[in-house]
């Protein structure tokens, strides 16, 4: 191309330029004195926050509903460097942003997330700040609230666990005095309870674990749960944002090893890990477990899972697991007005197993059989339901000899051939009314639907029972309802 002709071409892109720009005109704000922003919420409230963690990431949406672009001259923290909170603007961490454009019947996401420091104080205490909108010359505030919980924070790694090949890293539980409700317990690893050790939880008393952490009792320890109806000992993982208040596998599991002895467990609530209780097979004359009135709920995998054990279980309700509710591997057992009912429903995939197994074999390298006998394992007044329709209950038992199982009294949903004397005054494949079995509200209450007049559970329990209180502790009548809650009109 001649040289000429390049030249003429870059003059006349030159000049359409600057004939665009000269013809542009300046934008047009909106300056009225009373129009006012719009926001998603008027305040953003985190919930509880444990000092020097940060809180999960909330948003706020600011709506321009006019026609014109507003000039917003400051979006900015009031607390300044002094706030806990902090703020993201289209990507833009200043604390003070200023000359923030938002064009006509547009939008802009704000992202806030707060840090809050440690204090003196026992019980909860609140953090307050704005967000301040300067526009028009006026002002804007969305309020910002988040409360603030100390804790004790476990974290030194100090001691192990041994497990066939595994050495597990541990923070040894100190175990000279109860650990009380004072404050909380957030713990970063895998806590043990040593051998001759015994760690008393007092009512009230909160464990909340990181992920993949939990409780580990070694061979001659004890762990002694002594909560109360109203302040029971909680077990969590360790966020407390509404996020994650029903999000399972959050932690990992409290495991009662081989060996440990006399663990009782009343009035507990463990929610949202991976397995709620792993109790191991027994090196010794005592019980492994006696638990009571306690809720075992959200598990990503197993509420409890039993290896040769001895249990004692009253007044439980174990619910929404992803696997079992209950896995009896050989051992002896004998559970009492229990409700076990599992609506579980992960995000990607449905439930294929039944909530609870009973079995009395394990496999040796994926291949050899080794019998575990079941030597007894007792259902009384206990729901066995949930949303599995080929049923919630599985015998895989190899020796016909080892069978030693009954259910009395109970409510069980299966497809078990249940003629046999070993089930004995059942209801089977009967709906128990739980008041809900939908996210987020469970309630395994009973609660007679207005088109019924009969349940399959109420006044069908086992007559004259020693559990004489239920799980919301209310007097439990002669003949009772099936389960761990009585019916109430």
């Amino acid at each position: 191309m001649p040289k000429v002709i390049k030249i003429f071409i870059l003059i006349a892109f030159l000049g359409s330029i600057i004939l665009t720009e000269s013809c542009r005109k300046d934008p047009v704000f909106n300056t009225d004195p009373n129009f006012r922003l719009e926001f998603s919420r008027d305040t953003i409230r985190f919930d509880t926050v444990f000092t020097s963690l940060g809180s999960t990431t909330l948003w706020l949406k600011v709506y321009n509903r006019s026609n014109k672009d507003i000039d917003i001259q400051t979006i900015e923290l009031v607390g300044g460097e002094a706030s806990p909170f902090r703020m993201n603007v289209s990507g833009d961490t200043l604390l003070s942003q200023r000359h923030i454009r938002l064009r006509a019947k547009d939008s802009l996401f704000i992202f806030i997330r707060v840090t809050i420091n440690p204090n003196d104080t026992t019980n909860l205490f609140e953090e307050v700040d704005y967000i301040r909108f300067s526009f028009n010359n006026q002002t804007q505030d969305v309020v910002l609230s988040a409360f603030g919980q100390n804790a004790h924070y476990l974290h030194e790694i100090n001691g192990s666990f041994q497990y066939d090949t595994l050495n597990i890293p541990c923070i040894i539980a100190d175990c000279s005095s109860p650990w009380t409700a004072e404050k909380p317990y957030v713990i970063f690893g895998h806590l043990l309870v040593q051998s001759g050790d015994e760690l008393i939880l007092e009512a009230g008393t909160r464990l909340h674990f990181a992920p993949d952490a939990g409780l580990i009792v070694d061979n001659g320890g004890s762990l002694k749960i002594r909560g109360a109806f109203g302040e029971e000992v909680i077990f969590d993982g360790m966020r407390m944002d509404e996020a994650y208040r029903n999000t399972t596998g959050q932690w990992g599991r409290i495991w009662l090893s081989a060996g440990s002895i006399n663990n009782e467990i009343n009035w507990a609530i463990i929610r949202n890990g991976k397995i709620g209780l792993l109790v191991d097979s027994v090196a010794n004359d005592n019980r492994t477990l006696t638990i009571e009135n306690t809720i075992i709920d959200n598990m990503q995998s197993h509420g409890i899972w039993a290896r040769g054990a001895d249990i004692l279980g009253n007044n439980l309700q174990v619910s929404n697991c992803g696997e079992r509710l209950l896995e009896l591997v050989g051992g002896r057992y004998a559970f009492e007005h229990c409700t076990f009912a599992n609506y579980f429903r992960a995000l990607t995939s449905f439930r294929r197993t039944a909530s609870v197994l009973l079995k009395n074999y394990t496999y040796s390298n994926g291949v050899e059989i080794s019998l575990c006998p079941l030597v007894r394992a007792d259902f009384t007044s206990c729901i066995i339901y949930g949303s599995r329709t080929e049923g919630e209950l599985e015998l895989d038992l190899k020796s016909e000899t080892a069978d030693n199982y009954n259910f009395s009294y109970c409510n069980i949903r299966t497809r078990i051939n249940t003629n046999s004397s070993r089930f004995q005054n059942c209801q089977i494949n009967m709906d128990p009314f739980f008041k809900s079995t939908s996210s987020p509200n469970f309630d395994f209450d009973i609660e007679l639907p207005p088109s019924s007049q009969t349940s399959g559970v109420i006044g069908k329990g086992k007559p004259g029972s020693l559990i004489s209180r239920d799980l919301k502790d209310r007097h439990r009548p002669w003949f009772s309802t099936i389960g761990a809650y009585e019916f109430t009109e």
